[in-house]
């Protein structure tokens, strides 16, 4: 435990059990050591440690059977004292922490001196957008792709976005430890169905990842190519990145499209027709 640490023992001894449960070093079923072993591992008094194990029982990680000991959950679960499951209450729960990613920047761009970025949450809106295009052009399933846009983030609400530059000093758990405690007072198949998500888009494997994937990487060459034309910032390192990351044919196209195309062309025609009934306007009176 880190001697720097102001909080009580029995929090860092609970911090340091729920690492270890995120991380995979303990499973679900995995029997804990025993209130002495872990005193001793610790260097705290046996009270401390059932200070520990009560903080994390009420917290969903573990259960304790008489006379058998400390068990992992296999699904960790808060425990609400009245009993209750509430587990609509745990899905509106998921809710309220996936509007934080409205309020989370996509910091990587603060590097460039984007002073307001866009957040997490407006990129995987237009990712999904892309998703949805890029299945559709490669015979994939469409809603499987876009699902798996939206939520890609999703674990930062909990671990935020670090950028690249910050990835080599800070280690995290992995995403599909994230989303099993994001989920864990969900009922048991909305919660199956966002772990499920997170663990296919981190692996990788299926046609509809790869697809997400891409969609992640186009959708942040396309902010890059938005930010230089508005601000001329200095988008170059992004676009390149972007651009080597894609995998898939259609992915590969889109991009190609995204090189050639003026990020302001959209609303051009909108703003000369404009201009014209203008003059035609005023050629009336």
């Amino acid at each position: 435990m880190d001697p720097t640490d102001a909080r009580p023992p029995f929090v860092k001894v609970a911090n340091s059990i729920r690492a270890a449960i995120l991380t995979g070093e303990f499973k679900g079923g995995d029997q804990l050591p025993s209130g002495h072993e872990l005193a001793k591992f610790f260097g705290v008094a046996r009270m401390t440690v059932q200070q520990s194990i009560r903080l994390l029982r009420e917290e969903g990680f573990v259960t304790s059977q008489a006379g058998s000991g400390v068990f992992v959950r296999e699904h960790p679960a808060p425990v609400h004292p009245d009993g209750a499951s509430r587990e609509l209450s745990g899905v509106i729960n998921f809710f309220h922490e996936m509007g934080l990613l409205k309020r989370l920047p996509r910091s990587g761009w603060l590097l460039l001196g984007v002073s307001e970025p866009e957040t997490v949450a407006e990129h995987s809106f237009r990712a999904a957008i892309i998703g949805l295009i890029l299945a559709a052009m490669e015979g994939a399933d469409i809603g499987r792709t876009v699902s798996l846009c939206l939520m890609h983030d999703s674990p930062e609400s909990r671990v935020g976005d670090i950028p690249n530059v910050g990835r080599a000093y800070v280690n995290t758990v992995k995403a599909e430890a994230v989303s099993n405690h994001q989920t864990a007072s969900m009922p048991a198949a909305l919660s199956t169905l966002v772990r499920d998500l997170i663990r296919e888009y981190e692996a990788g494997d299926t046609t509809e990842a790869q697809l997400a994937r891409d969609a992640d990487k186009i959708e942040t060459l396309l902010q890059a190519r938005e930010y230089k034309a508005q601000a001329h910032y200095s988008t170059d390192a992004w676009e390149e990145t972007s651009l080597a990351s894609l995998r898939t044919d259609g992915g590969k196209r889109l991009a190609q499209a995204a090189t050639s195309t003026d990020p302001e062309e959209w609303w051009q025609p909108f703003a000369r027709t404009y201009h014209e009934l203008r003059r035609a306007s005023r050629g009336k009176r």
